[in-house]
């Protein structure tokens, strides 16, 4: 009994100083945002308090754009990349239909094999998505990783619904969308959640892909401002900038950032601990 004890302070020690290692980072980039003071050293509380770096920086007409085209980006691209996949995890889940082995390893193979970056942009630029925001959507519609876990949690759905339901004359459609689709909610919103992250943090594609200043992704604009520290060229005005620290106005910046999945997270979580779970022990 004493050596349970023992071990569950230690369990509940271990997981509060994980969640401090998680949520530190975070509070001190919103200190920084909040606080103009130069200081060396670590700051666990601002020593003043203004939103005046996130006011400067949502009125910048760039950081506006960026925002926007992100949240296009985003919510498109998770669209279509949900259906598609369900779509045909649902597809391949049926294995009376013809040469569903030889499509799903046609679906594995690029998982470990791709064509290169050199290939890949000279595709894009043949089709025309050059300067484009389908040059950011498209190329992750298909994921044949999600495709493949959707499949799997499909398959843990009893097989006996879709005897019944055939039985009582329902066809191939009404089944998928009022059966599976349903009872698929949690593999659902465990690949939309996984699409949208993976919209929302990409920047390689935006930068090779976008030429315009005002056609550019919110995190193009935020490394272009943390990497490169190019305030001059990432923001039209430094006017209502000139009495903030650099580092205020970056914090600030990266803070917005990180807002939209903070949020959507939370909605989400109780579908993906079950989702990702059953989607990835049937075989």
């Amino acid at each position: 009994m004493k050596t349970d004890k023992v071990w569950a302070v230690l369990l509940h020690l271990f997981f509060i100083l994980f969640s401090l290692s998680i949520i530190l980072p975070f509070w001190m980039v919103f200190i920084d945002s909040v606080d103009d003071t130069v200081s060396a050293g670590i700051k666990l509380w601002p020593r003043s308090f203004s939103l005046s770096a996130y006011k400067a920086v949502l009125e910048q007409r760039n950081t506006l754009n960026a925002f926007i085209n992100s949240i296009i980006r985003t919510s498109v691209g998770m669209s279509i990349a949900t259906a598609v996949t369900f779509g045909a995890a649902y597809a391949l889940s049926k294995k009376q239909i013809p040469y569903n082995r030889l499509m799903t390893a046609y679906i594995i193979i690029p998982m470990f094999f791709g064509g290169g970056l050199i290939p890949f942009y000279l595709h894009m630029r043949n089709l025309g998505l050059m300067d484009s925001i389908w040059a950011l959507i498209l190329p992750g519609v298909f994921s044949g990783f999600n495709i493949l876990v959707t499949r799997n949690y499909i398959l843990s759905i009893p097989a006996e619904l879709e005897e019944s339901a055939l039985l009582d004359g329902a066809n191939e459609v009404i089944i998928c969308l009022r059966i599976f689709l349903p009872l698929s909610l949690p593999i659902i919103a465990t690949i939309t959640l996984w699409s949208a992250v993976s919209h929302w943090n990409s920047w390689f594609d935006g930068m090779i892909f976008i030429q315009t200043p005002s056609k550019q992704v919110l995190q193009v604009l935020l490394r272009r401002v943390l990497m490169e520290a190019q305030l001059s060229e990432a923001f039209d005005d430094l006017g209502s900038m000139v009495q903030m620290t650099p580092l205020t106005i970056r914090s600030a910046l990266l803070f917005i950032s990180t807002i939209p999945i903070l949020v959507t997270y939370p909605f989400a979580q109780k579908y993906f601990i079950r989702g990702l779970t059953a989607g990835a022990i049937k075989g």
